[in-house]
């Protein structure tokens, strides 16, 4: 009786082993991943590259093969696939490549990726890149000091000092003159030149050099003087260039003068109607003639003034009388200024100089007075509109009425103009037009001290 109870223990127990390895078996048997969802069962092990989730109906955890689609996009982005472990945490697995993830969350795969972007990008700029140090070290390649003393007077020979390249300016200057036959070219050619030098004449050294190159005599006179030969926009871009060379740089106003530049440039402030031409006419002779007594005494005295009132009547844009009358009044400015007794004491010889200039003299003598009666009483219209240009014109009233007050405080047309101007300005809010409606006051003020004003319209 005992020896059949072993026995029916013994066959229950190699039941319960066989059912238990069974189960092990089952339970560690690699998961078979299909484009279906499919259960994990639990310890079981799944291959990588598997689209895994949680399903939150069931709480079990699901796999599928990738998508065609989807297996691109990760490729293409390098996806981190997800897995679960064994204890049923989310985590974040190793790529296909099968390596582990370094410090900055890249792993072996995109390192690699990485390695070879950075190895080109070196290259690129010089610098070796090596991925056996990990890719956490560059080789430079260094040059030798002989290499770099080559390269270096390269650079030198490559670059040319403002004395160089003003040299050989004037030189293709004067080739292109010579040697072009195709008119357009030539002009096109010398109009670059010229707009170069205007850059490098701001520069005082740079200007006294090209007056010692001979500038002036093969760029500048030729371009104003032969007139048959020279195109407007070459005349004047050279006068943009007299212009900045010869401001506040005495050397070469002197230089300037010498060669009868002022002559040129009165004959074209006599003659001329374009508006840019009169233009930088003016620039140019106000450059030659500001702080140079002497210049204004020997230019002045004979065609400088009429060519100078001149402008006033021309049928130009009135921006371009306003320079002229603005130089004018400036220069008998200056020469007030120079008089002044704490300045003749500074330098006796400039205020010797300036006493000998009768420019106010020479300016009634051309007409000016009645010229600029003329200009502001039929410019009304203008003025009320350009209230810019009306202030350039009050000073210049303001600055020469010693020697034409006589003549504008007995004219009625003038008075007119200045009330109606005060008057108008004085009725906007806008604050500069009310300055200038009190600068036209206090000229009106000055014209006409004892009569009795009102408002006129």
């Amino acid at each position: 009786m005992k020896f059949y109870t072993f026995l029916i223990l013994i066959g229950l127990i190699q039941t319960t082993w066989t059912k238990e390895a069974k189960e092990t078996k089952k339970n560690h048997t690699t998961f078979v991943a299909t484009h279906e969802w499919q259960e994990i069962e639990e310890g079981q092990g799944i291959p990588q590259g598997l689209h895994v989730r949680i399903n939150l109906q069931t709480g079990k955890k699901e796999a599928k093969l990738l998508d065609e689609s989807q297996e691109e996009y990760d490729k293409d982005n390098e996806h981190i696939q997800r897995a679960v472990h064994k204890d049923g945490a989310l985590s974040i697995l190793p790529d296909d490549n099968g390596g582990n993830e370094d410090e900055d969350g890249d792993s072996n795969g995109k390192a690699k990726k990485k390695i070879k972007h950075l190895d080109e990008a070196f290259k690129r700029i010089g610098i070796g890149y090596d991925p056996e140090e990990g890719g956490t070290k560059a080789k430079r390649e260094f040059r030798s000091y002989e290499e770099l003393k080559k390269t270096f007077e390269g650079m030198r020979k490559a670059f040319k000092s403002d004395a160089e390249i003003i040299i050989q300016f004037i030189e293709e200057f004067r080739n292109a003159t010579k040697e072009s036959k195709d008119a357009d070219a030539r002009i096109k050619i010398q109009t670059q030149i010229l707009e170069s030098f205007n850059y490098l004449m701001s520069q005082y050294d740079n200007a006294l050099l090209f007056v010692e190159q001979g500038g002036l005599d093969h760029v500048i006179l030729p371009t104003l003087v032969n007139v048959s030969y020279t195109h407007v926009g070459l005349k004047v871009e050279a006068m943009r260039v007299l212009g900045a060379m010869s401001q506040n740089n005495p050397k070469v106003q002197i230089k300037v003068y010498e060669r009868n530049v002022g002559s040129h440039l009165t004959q074209i402030l006599m003659t001329s109607t374009r508006t840019e031409e009169l233009s930088t006419a003016l620039y140019a002779f106000s450059s030659l003639l500001r702080k140079f007594p002497h210049a204004q005494q020997r230019i002045l005295s004979t065609s400088g003034t009429q060519a100078l009132v001149s402008v006033l009547s021309k049928d130009c844009d009135l921006k371009i009388k306003a320079k002229a009358a603005t130089l004018i009044s400036d220069i008998v400015l200056e020469k007030e200024l120079v008089l002044s007794k704490s300045t003749v004491d500074d330098d006796p010889l400039a205020a010797a100089q300036y006493a000998e200039l009768s420019f106010p003299e020479w300016l009634q003598a051309n007409s000016y007075c009645e010229t600029m009666d003329a200009l502001v009483t039929s410019n009304l219209y203008d003025f009320l509109e350009a209230p810019d240009i009306l202030e350039y014109f009050i000073h210049s009233l303001a600055n020469t009425k010693s020697f034409c007050s006589l003549l504008w405080s007995q004219s009625p047309q003038l008075r007119h103009v200045l009330l109606t101007l005060r008057n108008r300005y004085s009725q906007s809010e806008d604050e500069y037009r009310l300055e200038i409606s009190q600068l036209v006051n206090k000229l009106i003020d000055q014209l006409y001290p004892e009569t009795v004003r009102h408002d006129e319209f």
